[in-house]
């Protein structure tokens, strides 16, 4: 199977540059890092999977030649593969903490039409087959994806109306950072299982009906334990570390760029191979390590990406060789 690389929107701009413009990249080592991801990837040795969140900072960059050689570049490069939306892979994974299937990463990135966005309805009980891949419905789903990526744009009310959603969250976040301040350490935990809860009940309670659990047996789902029952899970438990550790630093502001970061990097690094992040949120996910399930290795530029990517890969050959 090839090794799944989750890049944040940073790092796909650096490998942009490198194909159009690797002058750009002061980093020499940076530089050839991009050009052995890039041939990797071309090869088939490793999946670049796009994300709804590559889509919207793409629509948002104009549509100018940086804007159209970013979208070039990745569609050249991601041979089909996103990664499922976070609220449908958050669904699925309270749906397994209720009995249901769990989630594989061949189930999270995956070459299905309309896999980004949040009203995909995947049957984990049915795998597509090769065969279905490169079928008209894909090939169709392929092209409006290509056309979306290379030419949409947000128009004005659009832009206010996303802005004052991710307005809503983040003023949501910094009213509990201010509640969080003087609280012990597992009540402020408790806090954050508890936004999560809310701010996605429709999705919890979404997945409990496709579980079979009644409203009683939901309710004492959630109230025995909230914080253990996230932290099980492996995107929601990794967005409840950040979101903790976050609260826990009073100097930590939340801006609007922080709930792609959060939503998106989480489940990347839950189930893909590598994930190379924004510093920040990286960070943050590096010192969750220990508190999480097994995931992602994840690194802040390609340089290091490549590094471990490569001695992995030649550890797997040596593997090979000895059996």
């Amino acid at each position: 199977m090839s090794r799944i690389v989750y890049l944040d929107q940073n790092h796909w701009i650096t490998l942009a540059r490198a194909r159009r413009a690797p002058g750009k990249i002061p980093n020499e080592e940076e530089r050839e890092a991009a050009g052995q991801l890039w041939q990797l990837a071309t090869t088939g040795l490793v999946r670049l999977p796009l994300s709804f969140a590559h889509l919207g900072e793409t629509a948002h960059a104009g549509n100018g030649q940086r804007r159209r050689d970013l979208a070039e570049t990745m569609l050249e490069a991601y041979d089909g593969w996103h990664m499922m939306h976070p609220q449908v892979i958050m669904r699925h994974e309270f749906q397994a903490a209720f009995g249901g299937p769990a989630l594989t990463p061949e189930d999270v990135f995956t070459t299905a039409a309309d896999s980004p966005f949040s009203t995909y309805t995947p049957d984990l009980r049915e795998g597509a087959s090769d065969s279905e891949r490169g079928s008209l419905a894909e090939l169709t789903w392929r092209a409006a994806w290509s056309s979306t990526l290379l030419e949409d744009t947000l128009s004005e009310e659009e832009a206010k109306a996303a802005a004052r959603s991710v307005d809503r969250w983040t003023e949501a976040l910094t009213n509990l950072a201010k509640l969080a301040a003087d609280s012990p350490v597992g009540e402020d935990r408790g806090r954050a299982a508890l936004q999560m809860v809310a701010g996605f009940q429709k999705d919890i309670a979404l997945a409990a009906m496709r579980a079979g659990l009644s409203a009683a047996e939901l309710h004492d789902q959630l109230t025995e334990d909230p914080t253990g029952l996230i932290a099980r899970l492996p995107s929601c438990g990794r967005a409840l570390e950040i979101v903790h550790a976050r609260l826990r630093n009073s100097t930590d502001k939340w801006t609007r760029n922080d709930l792609n970061d959060l939503y998106y990097l989480a489940p990347a690094s839950a189930y893909a191979h590598y994930v190379a992040a924004e510093k920040k949120t990286g960070n943050y996910l590096m010192s969750s390590t220990g508190r999480t399930t097994p995931g992602a290795s994840v690194h802040l530029n390609l340089r290091s990406l490549l590094k471990q990517l490569g001695e992995d890969m030649q550890a797997g050959v040596e593997s090979a060789q000895s059996m």
